[in-house]
């Protein structure tokens, strides 16, 4: 019953209204428990009775009505106001008239212990208030307003008595254990119509995420939930989507790089199966052809073993298994080492490769993993740059955080369009043309960039003009200084 997320909601919410109401009826039991509470509202009472029923008594007194008519008048007061009356003598406080004709008082002396007069709600100087302990153990309270005289009934006080009320009975005569059930079955049912609607509101996108989830973990990945419910909820469901948009891109990922790799793959095996089976069946026998066939293999391996590498590396950068080594690099000597190495390259293809590095500023990174990122920069400009073309190699700063590298050329720049998938793995523009080197790309190099570069705390951002070339710029923090 209470596996729910509904069930237990409602339940909470009616036990913390029991615990609510039981701390009031706690306090309200100490309220009427304390002694001067119970005289006040008490002598109230009778206090109230005796004003009305003092009235009378005047009058009938003044108009000489006899003895058995005033007695009369006091037997119907005591029923109808559920007290006791009695009649004393003022002189000698002994009882000459008792309403209770069962356990009749008459002739006992009442001496009692007059009640605090601050409990008075009176402040004539004739009433008096007691506490009376008869002989049978019976304990009430007794309240005279005044004192009465006449022609009949001279010297006689008139006192209204109730039994001394429990903290228990005076509870319930005070309707508090009534009002505390009310408000208990009231207050139950605003809590049930309540509950129900909070769980519900609280339930219903939470079993929405329950299904979104199991439809997920069936293979169903096009799941998003509507933004319902309390704020905590709707961050719930906004999360999820967020997640099952990342875990379909994710899995569309997965599905072009098996489906990149394939084809990747396929075309070099092709090539190699094919002039490999020449040479086996002697179709390849002349030295030009056998040379050709041993061009198209090596050529291909190569090809292969690039794409394996750059697969490897990738692999280990996105598992975590690449560890960078930490070290202080500068960079235009960095950047002076690669112009370097790339110059002759540059010269064979007649490429002018320039360098411009006035500043030497400093950075934490992995010198190896750096020298890869440009490497790969440099090879796709002179790839992608014709004779007589220009790359630039730059350094500068990028603000007072950042050191900047580029690398530019003259090539014939990046569609817009294609622009913003460079870095995608196996993403290539015109993946038929050759590149000047003669060679086909894997399609690898910049993912690789921009994982390495990630993993300096850097970014890497590329810009093109179709016709004019093209721009890559690496922006890596400075250390402090």
């Amino acid at each position: 019953m209470l596996k729910t997320l509904r069930s237990r909601l409602l339940l909470s919410y009616v036990v913390v209204i029991l615990i609510a109401l039981v701390v009031v009826g706690a306090a309200m039991m100490a309220f009427v428990a304390r002694p001067n509470v119970r005289y006040f509202f008490t002598l109230q009472r009778l206090d109230d009775l005796s004003r009305v029923s003092r009235n009378e008594l005047v009058r009938l007194v003044q108009s000489g009505a006899s003895n058995d008519t005033v007695t009369a008048v006091l037997d119907e007061t005591a029923v109808q106001n559920n007290v006791r009356i009695l009649v004393l003598d003022a002189r000698t406080l002994t009882v000459i008239y008792d309403s209770d004709v069962n356990d009749a008082w008459l002739g006992d002396i009442i001496r009692a212990d007059e009640i605090d007069r601050r409990f008075l709600p009176s402040t004539d100087a004739n009433t008096v208030a007691a506490r009376f302990q008869h002989e049978n153990g019976s304990t009430w309270v007794l309240y005279s307003r005044a004192l009465l005289s006449g022609s009949s009934i001279e010297r006689q006080m008139v006192v209204y008595a109730v039994p001394e009320p429990t903290p228990r009975a005076f509870f319930d005569e005070l309707g508090f254990g009534r009002a505390l059930g009310w408000a208990a079955v009231l207050a139950m049912v605003v809590a049930a119509v309540l509950g129900v609607w909070i769980a519900r509101s609280v339930a219903r996108p939470l079993q929405k995420l329950a299904g979104a989830a199991e439809a997920i973990a069936a293979g169903d990945y096009e799941q998003q939930l509507p933004l319902q419910g309390p704020s905590e909820v709707q961050r719930v469901a906004a999360s999820f989507n967020t997640m099952s948009a990342e875990v379909t891109q994710t899995r569309n990922a997965q599905r072009d790089f098996v489906a990149n790799v394939s084809h990747d793959l396929k075309t070099p095996i092709t090539s190699i199966r094919g002039w490999s089976q020449a040479l086996l069946d002697g179709t390849a026998v002349t030295p030009p052809d056998q040379q050709q066939a041993a061009s198209v293999i090596n050529t291909e391996s190569e090809r292969m073993d690039r794409m394996v590498n750059g697969l490897l590396d990738l692999a280990r950068i996105e598992s975590g298994q690449l560890v960078l080594k930490q070290e202080p690099v500068d960079l235009q000597a960095l950047l002076q080492q690669m112009y370097q190495s790339f110059l002759p390259r540059a010269q064979e293809h007649q490429i002018t490769l320039t360098l411009n590095a006035p500043t030497a500023p400093t950075v934490w990174g992995d010198h190896d993993r750096l020298v890869q990122v440009l490497s790969n920069l440099i090879e796709n400009a002179l790839a992608h740059t014709p004779p007589h073309g220009f790359v630039h190699l730059g350094l500068g700063l990028h603000g007072e955080q950042e050191a900047e590298l580029w690398v530019q050329d003259t090539g014939k720049g990046i569609p817009p369009e294609e622009l913003s998938r460079i870095f995608e793995r196996f993403y290539q523009v015109e993946k038929s043309r050759m590149r000047s080197d003669g060679r086909s790309g894997s399609g690898l190099g910049l993912a690789i960039v921009q994982e390495l570069v990630h993993l300096h705390h850097g970014r890497v951002l590329a810009r093109s003009e179709v016709g004019k070339g093209s721009m890559f710029i690496v922006r890596l923090p400075l250390t402090d200084r």
